[in-house]
């Protein structure tokens, strides 16, 4: 009997494409662009104040677009913060954010709801009627038509969370910080954030230049009484 090796072989698992952050480029086309979508000024700073609040927290689509006035909270000397649920202990982590940023959701004008009327229940963007899935589909349009103004190639919400996530891990800090930010496990932050960046590599050869050049001047230092055989 003949054996069809070729039916044994197995075709290779597609891996998913990469997820890159935002550069510092793409962000300021995106916030150039507000200025200039829409009809009104209301679209426009709405625009504006969504796309500075999933740079600087890494809120989720829904969860920026559904947020309360009462998770901005003073901050003392650092300004105001914003309370963030976490996973990882079940509790809460308070973010400073930009006056940049709270500025933008002060000037925002009472959500208007379909029939044209405003309606005020302590949302920034969401007027508190329909479902979370359809304020997402709201907040999907909104942002989409920022990303084709300012020309962004495969805009997605989800890749403001891989940028702060990767400034996080560039400036130093560990998964488990980034996990408690993004309001995730550490597992599922090591799974989709610990790839590789310039700026990571560039702190990692600061810092073993520093170890190795300590190194060198202490065997520099070694005399032939001290030195160890």
């Amino acid at each position: 009997m003949q054996v069809n090796w070729a039916a044994r072989i197995k075709m290779p698992k597609a891996r998913p494409a990469e997820v890159e952050p935002y550069s510092a480029k793409e962000i300021a086309a995106m916030l150039a662009a507000c200025d200039g979508i829409g009809q009104s000024a209301y679209e426009r700073l709405r625009a504006r104040a969504l796309v500075l609040l999933l740079r600087h927290t890494a809120l989720r689509i829904t969860d920026a677009y559904t947020l309360h006035r009462d998770r901005i909270l003073p901050g003392g000397a650092e300004g105001f913060q914003i309370r963030l649920y976490t996973r990882k202990t079940g509790g809460h982590v308070m973010l400073p954010i930009l006056n940049e940023l709270k500025a933008a959701l002060d000037v925002l004008p009472i959500p208007i709801r379909g029939d044209g009327k405003q309606e005020d229940q302590g949302f920034y963007f969401w007027t508190g009627r329909g479902t979370r899935q359809s304020a997402r589909e709201i907040a999907w349009r909104l942002l989409k038509s920022v990303f084709e103004k300012a020309g962004i190639k495969n805009g997605k919400p989800h890749r403001f969370r891989h940028t702060l996530a990767t400034d996080i891990l560039a400036r130093g800090g560990t998964m488990a910080d980034a996990a408690d930010v993004l309001a995730i496990t550490e597992a599922i932050a090591r799974k989709h954030y610990a790839k590789w960046s310039p700026a990571r590599q560039e702190r990692i050869t600061t810092i073993m230049k520093a170890v190795q050049f300590g190194t060198f001047l202490a065997q520099s230092q070694e005399t032939p009484s001290n030195r160890v055989n």
